[in-house]
């Protein structure tokens, strides 16, 4: 089985605002468990950039990884840029919106 991790981000509308990256997977009982969060100022480019890096840092290179997201440019354009052999897919509830 390859291995996939989902990724998004959400805006935090509290005190201090900026937006919270997080990547889960599953494991072999088929639970989804959190890999790695991060905070942000924003959900641009950068800050995606940055947050996928760390997790290359984290987990270095692995073979056939597929990544599952929502249709925001700046994760794709992460992706492409910090994982450019990973497989980048939509995440089914989003295409559903399509």
């Amino acid at each position: 089985m390859r291995p996939v991790i989902a990724v998004d981000g959400t805006h935090l509308k509290g005190r201090f605002g900026g937006t919270m990256f997080v990547a889960t997977a599953q494991d072999g009982n088929e639970q989804v468990y959190p890999i790695a969060f991060g905070y942000g100022d924003s959900e641009n480019n950068l800050s995606w950039e940055w947050f996928l890096e760390c997790l290359r840092g984290a987990f270095g290179h692995i073979d056939d990884l597929v990544f599952i997201s929502d249709r925001h440019a700046s994760i794709e354009a992460g992706i492409s840029k910090v994982f450019p052999y990973a497989t980048h897919t939509i995440c089914c509830w989003h295409l559903v919106k399509i």
